[in-house]
């Protein structure tokens, strides 16, 4: 069984911001992406991974997820470099929680409960999106090939989460850090 193990966590002190504007706008783009200190993740379902994890949601939707105690000095920065753009930025950290999977059996226990294809040729690291998983709704994204995956839900959703998890993963003996 220690082979098909998954661990899985609450990812602590961790802020996201929604953020929302125009990519073939230059000044937008070269705004929030000085301010963020990497590239703006434009291709659909992937991530920039850096200084923080930045997700694409749509083709103007950003998900940033950064440590605690940088997200206010991020948002307050997009903020005013983004005052002259037709631009959204919201902390949103208050209304979502992020979990951390990982173990060779990851994949499958999410095929119990999503229809996404998680095969490795198709969802590989930096690759994510937003699905069903159980009966929440979830950002789910490969952030590296052990695999372990974030899954970012909302907070009203996570108790919820947590027991489907317990239960879907039992014959994978999930257990919670």
């Amino acid at each position: 069984m220690s082979d098909h193990r998954i661990t899985a966590e609450i990812v602590r002190d961790v802020g996201h911001i929604n953020l929302r504007g125009d990519p073939q706008d230059d000044t937008f783009r070269k705004a929030a992406e000085a301010v963020l200190g990497q590239s703006l993740p434009v291709v659909p379902n992937t991530i920039s991974d850096r200084d923080q994890r930045i997700f694409w949601l749509g083709p103007d939707e950003w998900l940033v997820m950064a440590p605690a105690d940088r997200t206010a000095h991020l948002l307050n920065c997009l903020d005013e470099s983004l005052a002259s753009c037709h631009a959204a930025v919201n902390d949103i950290s208050g209304g979502n929680i992020t979990f951390r999977l990982s173990g060779a059996s990851t994949r499958d226990l999410f095929a119990k409960g999503c229809t996404l294809d998680f095969h490795p040729d198709v969802f590989e690291v930096g690759s994510c999106a937003q699905s069903g998983l159980g009966k929440a709704v979830a950002l789910i994204a490969l952030v590296d090939d052990s695999p372990t995956f974030d899954v970012i839900v909302r907070r009203s959703f996570s108790e919820y989460l947590v027991k489907w998890l317990q239960h879907s993963g039992r014959e994978y003996g999930i257990e919670f850090d």
